[in-house]
This record gives C-alpha cells, structure tokens and sequence, in this order.
C-alpha cells in the first residue's frame, strides 16, 4: 500500500494535489490511499500512526500547529527514512532551509511558478514512487490475493504452536498466513536485519525496543515475544551491539 499524505491547510491546495496524485496512479484505491490533513493535533497524529506501507508526503510550510519542515524533522526523528517528503509552499526563502536541515527532501515545489507547478508535482510523485518501487517487501498470497507487507512495518513472525499459520505482527495488527517458519526464514535469508530467534520466531532486529535477557524477552513498540532460545542469545546480542551488515541491493 502507498499513502499519499497531503499536509495542506487550504482545501484548494488539497484538491489540486489530490487531483494530481490521482492523474498518476488512477483510481486503484485497493493500492493507493490518500490522507488529507489540514492542522496538526492528536487526531493527526493517529492518523499518521495507523498508516502501514509506504508514504510520500506533499507537505505545505505553514500549517496550523506544526509547518511542514517541522513535521518532516518529526518524522526523520522517529527514524523514518524511507518516507519521500515533496515541499511546497509560497514562500521559495525556505528552499535554502528545506534541504539544509537534515530531513532529507526529495524535492522544494514554489507554488508561484503557477506555468510548472503541475509537471513538477507529478515528477516528484513519479520519482518518489520508483524510489519505493525498490523497497523489499514481504509477499504472499490470501484467498487468492496477493498482499506485500514492507519489511519496516514487521516486528516478528511467530509461529502458532497448536495451528497450522504463522502470525505476522506488523506496527499495527497482526496478520495470520498458512505458511512455515522455515520456508519464512529461507525466503528472508538475504535480509541481514531478520533474525530467527527461535525455531518458532524470526525477528525485525530494526525495530526490537530492548531485550531483557535474563527473562528471554524481546519487546519491540506496543509488543513483546518470549520466544527466545537459549542458543540464540549470545548472537542476538551481538547483532544488537555490534550491528550487522545492511543490505545494499
């Protein structure tokens, strides 16, 4: 799933960017999702929280609440950097700020250049989703659909000891799938920041909160697993403290 988030306090800016969201991908909403804030409060940031796939923001400078750069810094805060961020605004002097501040900005869109504003709102989305295009994800099929769920967004697999599936949990709900562990494993064998922890768990190392390990439990955000063996904590360690090498595909 790709979520486009427009972060636009006055209604025309949101339908002219919604309408040029659309003329890119079309009306495939069972892919595409598009997510119209207008202010920043609690609500907004719910929001935000229960997005799961991939998002490209079209945020605007001057927001109610929070401007769009100080949202772009939130988010590269939480350690999102996958997320494509499109600036645009009236005011062309925050360009300099924009790409100097460390949020890393795929583009700065002024909104006077009305003769090429449009082509330069639909490069920007085109670029930005090739750039997710190439973000891994895990796939399987679900009565007869195919779902891909991006690796950043799954904190574990777990194996179901009384059932025949495996629970994926994700940021945001747990999803059941009638596959094996070890055929998981074998498909994620690439991927150095997975990590079986267990003949029963395959870990998201990115996303593991803490590590008590002296009760063999891994606690990532809003979740925990017990499923640690014995032989395994020594290398889970390691990893967690020395690192691992990062895919660079």
């Amino acid at each position: 799933m790709i979520n486009f988030i427009i972060y636009e306090d006055k209604k025309e800016w949101q339908e002219y960017y919604r309408k040029a969201v659309l003329k890119v991908i079309g009306h495939k909403e069972d892919k595409y999702q598009i997510l119209t804030l207008d202010k920043w409060n609690r609500e907004a940031q719910r929001k935000l929280d229960n997005l799961l796939g991939k998002n490209i923001y079209l945020l605007d400078m001057e927001v109610p609440g929070k401007s769009g750069l100080d949202l772009a810094r939130q988010i590269r805060n939480t350690g999102d950097w996958e997320s494509q961020m499109i600036m645009i605004t009236s005011h062309e002097c925050f360009k300099e700020e924009g790409f100097t501040s460390k949020v890393l900005m795929l583009d700065f869109i002024t909104k006077k250049d009305c003769e090429h504003i449009a082509e330069k709102i639909t490069e920007a989305i085109v670029i930005a989703l090739r750039i997710h295009s190439r973000h891994k994800c895990f796939k399987f099929t679900y009565n007869n659909e195919l779902f891909q769920i991006p690796y950043k967004d799954i904190l574990c697999f777990e194996k179901d000891l009384n059932h025949n599936y495996t629970t994926i949990i994700t940021k945001n709900k747990p999803l059941k799938i009638k596959q094996s562990i070890t055929k998981i494993d074998t498909e994620l064998l690439s991927i150095p920041y997975f990590f079986k922890t267990h003949q029963s768990c395959i870990v998201n190392l990115e996303n593991i909160e803490s590590v008590d390990f002296t009760n063999n439990t891994i606690h990532f955000l809003n979740y925990q697993t017990d499923l640690l063996s014995r032989n395994k904590k020594k290398m889970l360690k390691d990893k967690i403290t020395k690192g691992y090498d990062y895919d660079l595909e």
